[in-house]
């Protein structure tokens, strides 16, 4: 059964079978968070996307399954969510200051950019937001990467392959790679998602240099770097 079976417009069932699988990773205890406390996350994305007006809330409410989160997590999650382009180095420094660790500051803007993602992927085909799943139980495994080190990014990342060793070879592949490649790699996890999220919605990173490369039938590569490059615009994202 489709994740988007009541999509009126034929939804890819490679792109449908990621996001079923990505909403059912939420739920699991992840590296810094538990289950209850990343699905409180996604939570809370939503309801800051509702009281701005950028998402409809849906027929189900299942804020009571989760966590209470701190004030310094829910004001991060906010902006994050509803004002991103605004979201500058004296934010990170405030969640820093609130109590955050870097690990937990960068696992919810992991959550956060996912769950938007998601979230306007359905608006966009015209069916309700997904229902959140229910938390799974366990323990988060507060696993930092030994590789990762405090580079030219607010926080640490795991350096390009060579110097980051296999880690960073099999997130990035081989060779230099920019920072915004890197930016979630202190928690591994959240690169691994954002990149499978990549390379269905947009294209596989091994082929971004390859410009007659069509990923998606109905759309040339010229045409789905024109839709990115507006809606980078849009959102005035600095890269």
């Amino acid at each position: 059964m489709s994740f988007y079976q009541d999509s009126h417009f034929a939804v890819d069932e490679n792109l449908s079978s990621v996001h079923e699988k990505q909403f059912a990773q939420l739920a699991e205890p992840g590296v810094w968070g538990t289950g209850a406390q990343r699905l409180s996350i996604a939570q809370e994305t939503r309801q800051s996307c509702f009281e701005e007006g950028l998402l409809e809330k849906p027929d189900h409410d299942q804020s009571s399954q989760h966590s209470k989160l701190p004030d310094v997590a829910r004001n991060l999650i906010k902006k994050l969510a509803t004002s991103p382009k605004d979201f500058l180095e004296d934010s990170y420094t405030a969640a820093i200051n609130g109590g955050l660790s870097d690990e937990e500051y960068v696992e919810i803007v992991g959550i956060v950019s996912r769950v938007t993602n998601l979230d306007i992927f359905a608006r966009g085909i015209g069916v309700d937001l997904r229902p959140l799943p229910t938390p799974k139980k366990g323990e988060p495994s507060r696993n930092r990467p030994p590789e990762a080190k405090k580079e030219h990014a607010w926080v640490p990342t795991i350096p390009s392959h060579p110097e980051g060793g296999d880690i960073a070879e099999e997130l990035f592949g081989p060779g230099p790679k920019a920072y915004i490649i890197r930016a979630l790699s202190l928690v591994p996890e959240e690169t691994r998602m954002h990149k499978e999220l990549e390379n269905i919605q947009y294209l596989p990173s091994k082929n971004i240099m390859i410009p007659d490369y069509q990923h998606h039938e109905g759309l040339t590569r010229a045409q789905s770097e024109t839709v990115a490059g507006r809606v980078s615009a849009f959102n005035e994202c600095f890269f």
